[in-house]
């Protein structure tokens, strides 16, 4: 928020030294890592940011290097491009302890039918988020759908401005921390709602909205079909036609949760779309440099026209990478040209 600057107090006061900064030396488990996750917490003055990402991302990440003794430039590839979601293996048992294979109704309620599906898939699904699979997509409608419950009626208008799911928020109301479980109860509703029937009412929420979006069978959802990497062109790709041919898209695998990076928008017509992942992903060997290897998500060129303007981004979805290597000779041997930048003289100043 912005303060009263023209008060001394809240003046910039120069700069802290740099012995104030941060240091991790020789960290436990001899491992050192960072998924923009928050590294530290100090007061004002020394305060850094509120501005964090997720924490379940770097624990996942610790378990991968912990589960070696060594590691190689693959297992850090696969690091890399690990979708497993440690969020979804914690929230899932949680939210549908009471649902598994416990649906009531009719014998021919479509809906009940489905919800049957559903919870029979998400019950022998171990969290990867893959494109090719229809549990991340159930999943991930499910938990947003249930966040909408908890929050709309005690929040009212404001309950729109939580667009992305807050998956420790849904964690503490089901484990009834501090006496979160109050969240699952309407407010404006005689009867106490319980967390077990907030989660149905969810449930079939978020499958309504599937089977009238993408699919009308819960088998033949994908989770790639919804969560397209958005890589558009900032000017062109607002024009219409013309958006069709310079936007790139693609299904992709990951989530808000997991190391392979693919946050999802939250808003709009399709809130899971893939707004941010690691566009840039390398993995580098001190010990053998030449075979170091990184791919971005698009091309080379920005130019739409030219054939490196999407070239590696079949590559980049595949989890694939390209070699690369601090030997110019071989650089230039596997040149498929050579792009010269010259500034116009005439426009450079003194």
């Amino acid at each position: 928020m912005p303060t009263a600057g023209w008060l001394s107090v809240n003046r910039w006061q120069g700069m802290f030294d740099q012995s104030v900064n941060p240091v991790f030396l020789n960290p436990t488990g001899g491992v050192l890592g960072n998924t923009n996750n928050k590294y530290i917490d100090r007061p004002f003055p020394e305060h850094i940011s509120y501005d964090w990402s997720d924490t379940q991302r770097v624990q996942r990440w610790v378990r991968l290097m912990q589960n070696r003794e060594a590691h190689t430039r693959d297992s850090f590839i696969e690091a890399q491009l690990d979708s497993i979601s440690s969020t979804a293996r914690t929230i899932l048992p949680l939210i549908g302890a009471e649902l598994w294979f416990q649906s009531k109704g009719t014998p021919f309620n479509r809906l009940l039918e489905q919800r049957k599906v559903a919870l029979n898939l998400l019950a022998n699904w171990n969290g990867e988020m893959n494109e090719h699979l229809p549990e991340p997509l159930i999943y991930s409608a499910w938990i947003r759908a249930l966040q909408v419950r908890l929050v709309q009626d005690e929040l009212g208008p404001l309950s729109k401005e939580f667009s992305q799911v807050k998956p420790l928020f849904i964690e503490r109301v089901y484990r009834n921390i501090d006496g979160a479980g109050q969240w699952c109860d309407v407010v404006q509703s005689e009867p106490i709602e319980t967390c077990a029937a907030m989660a149905q009412l969810a449930l079939d929420d978020a499958l309504t909205e599937l089977l009238n979006t993408y699919s009308n069978d819960i088998n033949g959802l994908r989770w790639g079909e919804a969560h397209q990497a958005t890589h558009d062109h900032p000017v062109l790709g607002k024009i219409p036609v013309l958006k069709w041919f310079v936007n790139i898209r693609h299904s992709t695998s990951g989530g808000d949760n997991t190391l392979q990076r693919g946050k999802t928008i939250g808003t709009g017509p399709n809130p899971y779309l893939n707004v941010h992942a690691g566009a840039y992903r390398g993995v580098y060997d001190f010990a053998d440099p030449n075979s170091s290897v990184f791919i971005i998500s698009t091309g080379q060129s920005g130019h739409p026209l030219s054939r490196h303007y999407d070239n590696l981004a079949e590559l980049w979805r595949r989890g694939e990478y390209v070699p690369m290597s601090l030997d110019e000779s071989l650089a230039r041997a596997g040149a498929t040209g050579v792009t010269t930048l010259s500034p116009a003289l005439e426009n450079i100043g003194p």
